[in-house]
């Protein structure tokens, strides 16, 4: 069996001159509902995209993690690059960027050991919930100061959603100084339970209306006021 993680993820890098108490509050207010593609738990059965029946991780994973970004659709990504005018090649090296960047189906095996999962670790302990850590020494560089220590987030049990915010600044890039930018998280994350199969739709038949946790979900805000 398959235990099964619903994510859904807002990441915002905005330049210091928009940077306002106003934009912050419009960057961490979600709908009520998303129109999802990615996938979803349905009586103990794991229904996801055909396209994805070939990853190689999928049969043998002991989680899957089912991640909405919001404001990024993958499917309008590769149709868009499709049908421009530009050398294959091209093409498919930015697609897979972009696709690379922005993974929305995430497979983990070995779930005893703490896995590396974007800026957090996740593993499953001897209670059979999931430890959810803020990896911040491997990913210093992408969340920007204040530094933070590295440290456990919260327990993530089945159907009680975490909400987690956390946000950071940065004046540098790896060539050289840059115009200041802040970044802004906010992540939330529900463990479904487990899936005893997996069915594969095509994206027509996939298509569903996903409900927000809403006020459901515990909080853990550690963003800093930052200038």
């Amino acid at each position: 069996m398959t235990d099964v993680i619903q994510i859904f993820k807002s990441v915002e890098r905005i330049k210091k001159p928009d940077y306002s108490t106003e934009t912050r509050h419009l960057l961490h207010k979600w709908g009520d509902s998303i129109v999802s593609k990615t996938g979803y738990l349905s009586d103990g059965t794991l229904v996801l995209p055909i396209d994805k029946k070939q990853e190689p991780d999928l049969v043998t994973a002991d989680l899957v993690i089912v991640q909405d970004i919001n404001g990024f659709d993958p499917f309008f990504v590769e149709k868009f690059w499709d049908k421009t005018n530009l050398p294959s090649w091209f093409i498919d090296s930015r697609k897979n960027y972009v696709l690379a960047a922005n993974r929305q189906l995430i497979c983990f095996n070995q779930l005893l050991r703490k896995e590396a999962f974007e800026i957090f670790r996740i593993g499953k302990n001897e209670s059979g919930t999931f430890d959810l850590y803020l990896n911040y020494s491997s990913n210093e560089f992408h969340i920007g100061i204040p530094k933070r220590d590295d440290h456990k987030i919260a327990e993530l049990k089945l159907n009680q959603p975490i909400r987690y915010k956390v946000n950071g600044k940065s004046d540098f890039t790896m060539t050289g100084r840059k115009q200041r930018t802040f970044i802004e998280y906010d992540y939330i994350f529900e463990y479904l339970g487990k899936a005893d199969r997996m069915e594969f739709k095509d994206l027509n038949k996939i298509e569903m209306i996903k409900s927000m946790p809403d006020n459901k979900y515990k909080l853990v805000d550690e963003r800093k006021i930052l200038k």
